[in-house]
């Protein structure tokens, strides 16, 4: 995620992206038997077996039909492979006319706008439709304030929404020393008991957790290192936090940051019994050759082009989009994306103002196939690091508006 801390606003630093999830010294070996190898993404449907050739007599000209994409792969009408580019005019071809299923108005709309009803609420104003959930994130800074989150649990109090919290698995203070090997010795059960109870006195025992999310970054504090460690403690919390009395609706999200050819998270799945979501961070970043960022001069089809083939990267990466939909339901669990977003980086990485990008998003959040439960827009600015608002960027806000918001 953009680093977002509430104890400092903005953030002075965020956590890498998938591109340098783990450093080459730092990363984990290969599992003995990793999800590839108990079960094979799914093959794709046959592709039509012949190719039709209806010759025009008076013509004499031959029309093939060309196979067509596979549904649980295809994300849109527009598709995720970049078709040769046109003169590069600074204009843009008009777009095809936009097929959807209606299925992305069955998944629950949050979003994340900083602890902040009023500004929520505003979001919803302006999107013509109501917010579900909202995402925020309690402060971590020590074992109290995990457990006690008292400020948040008091701001969402009966605020109408269904609360999406990050919960952090370790402390975040640079002079704590607790590590996830005493967590799966249960040392810290206690709090993860008074954060339930807690919970469930502020009438937030239906919120959904977070539980380390975004372990797989680099530098996370919870990084893991011994993935039996952190699936014994991943477990201690759950167990823990459902057996207080109130809480059994308490929802568990085991949330990665999407992406990258290198690092496989899911030797770190703590099991069906404990997770309720397959979650999936993925913003509008890349760091391929011919994606991100625009060159000088890049018009409009240029941009297209890059925009396309960051897209197709984040889709099918090793550990990209797909991958993790497949995960999700060979596990039979819904997928999540408790964060997504544009991306306006000083360093030139993000795509912007990026249209193509919501369009894609809204598609995949749409394909059934993909059975995504809920999905967050992360609606702010990390300051030096960048922009994720909407506002900030008129085309792309416009199509989010127009694709998510009520349709009449």
């Amino acid at each position: 995620m953009p680093e977002y801390h509430p104890d400092r606003r903005p953030p002075s630093s965020r956590r890498p992206s998938f591109h340098d999830l783990v450093p080459e010294n730092e990363r984990h070996p290969a599992p003995q038997r990793s999800f590839r190898e108990v079960r094979a993404r799914r093959s794709r449907l046959p592709w039509i077996a012949a190719v039709l050739a209806l010759l025009v007599v008076a013509g004499g000209v031959g029309i093939a039909l060309r196979p067509h994409d596979e549904p649980r792969r295809a994300t849109g009408a527009t598709g995720v492979t970049a078709s040769a580019p046109p003169a590069d005019t600074g204009e843009q071809a008009p777009a095809a006319p936009r097929k959807t299923t209606g299925a992305e108005k069955n998944v629950s709309l949050a979003v994340f706008r900083s602890a902040s009803p009023a500004s929520v609420g505003q979001f919803s104003d302006w999107l013509g439709r109501d917010v579900d959930y909202v995402v925020d994130f309690s402060r971590r800074l020590s074992w109290d304030q995990i457990a006690n989150p008292i400020d948040h649990l008091s701001l969402w109090r009966n605020s109408g929404y269904r609360v999406v919290y990050g919960v952090a698995m370790l402390p975040e203070a640079r002079s704590d020393t607790s590590t996830i090997a005493a967590g799966a010795r249960g040392e810290y059960d206690q709090y993860y008991r008074t954060l339930a109870q807690n919970l469930v006195r502020y009438g937030q025992g239906d919120a959904i957790l977070r539980l380390g999310w975004e372990f797989n970054v680099a530098n996370s504090t919870w990084h893991p290192d011994d993935p039996q460690e952190f699936i014994t403690y991943w477990r201690n919390i759950v167990r823990t936090m459902r057996a207080v009395p109130g809480a059994q609706n308490l929802e568990f999200d085991w949330n990665v940051n999407s992406g990258g050819d290198s690092y496989d998270s899911t030797v770190f799945y703590p099991g069906d019994k404990y997770v309720d979501y397959v979650g999936v961070d993925v913003y509008d970043i890349a760091w391929a050759d011919g994606t991100y960022p625009y060159p000088t001069g890049c018009g409009a089809p240029c941009r297209r082009q890059r925009q396309e083939a960051a897209w197709k990267a984040a889709l099918n990466a090793r550990f990209g989009l797909i991958f993790w939909s497949d995960f999700a339901e060979a596990r039979g669990k819904p997928m999540s994306f408790p964060e997504w977003g544009l991306w306006d980086r000083p360093d030139g990485q993000g795509g912007g103002d990026n249209p193509y990008f919501i369009e894609q998003m809204h598609d995949f959040i749409d394909n059934p196939h993909n059975n995504v439960a809920y999905h967050a827009y992360f609606d702010y600015d990390v300051g030096e690091k960048g922009d994720h608002r909407l506002a900030s960027f008129p085309k792309a806000g416009k199509k989010f508006a127009r694709l998510f918001g009520e349709q009449t």
